[in-house]
């Protein structure tokens, strides 16, 4: 099973991009699971048991891009998370922890994070960078669902996830300006 996870905080200015993104790829892609939540920590665990591959959208703000450039990322090319987690345990400790305890965790998993300026503002407007960003990674995260297939063990590493192969059909609609690829 594939599922497109967007995670954030609906009341938090740019936060809220996880709400906007998981409605647009619903609308988009209505066959395809889609689930927004506020949760985080060993609250995860219920979106991530029984998943084969895992799509997440979430928010970053490195301060290193403009707001609304779109990361695009294998969980895989991620060694060591750096710094705590704003949430006090984060996405990557509770698949850690998930998979110490034998549960069905996906370990093929493509994670869009969107630069954004503001996630603290309680009830603060959205970025208008961060905001336009949602009609680019609804279209990412559904391809990138939609071209997913389990990877045979002789396969090169973008055979299963489809990674490669979604990110030239977006970019040949859009362009590729504001995806960075990690």
């Amino acid at each position: 099973m594939v599922r497109i996870l967007c995670l954030g905080n609906e009341l938090l200015a740019d936060d809220a991009f996880g709400v906007l993104a998981a409605e647009e790829i619903g609308r988009r892609f209505p066959h395809l699971d889609v689930i927004f939540t506020s949760d985080s920590g060993l609250q995860l665990i219920d979106y991530l048991e029984g998943i084969e591959f895992l799509v997440v959208v979430d928010s970053i703000q490195t301060g290193k891009a403009p707001p609304g450039t779109v990361y695009v990322l294998r969980s895989s090319d991620i060694t060591s998370v750096s710094g705590p987690s704003p949430h006090y345990i984060g996405l990557f400790e509770t698949l850690r922890l998930a998979r110490k305890l034998l549960l069905n965790v996906p370990e093929d998993i493509v994670i869009l994070a969107v630069e954004v300026a503001d996630c603290l503002t309680l009830g603060g407007k959205m970025h208008d960078k961060v905001k336009s960003a949602v009609s680019l990674v609804a279209d990412v995260a559904g391809e990138v669902a939609l071209q997913w297939k389990p990877a045979a063990p002789h396969q090169d590493e973008d055979s299963g996830d489809g990674l490669t192969r979604a990110i030239a059909t977006v970019t040949a609609r859009s362009g590729s300006d504001r995806l960075v690829v990690i």
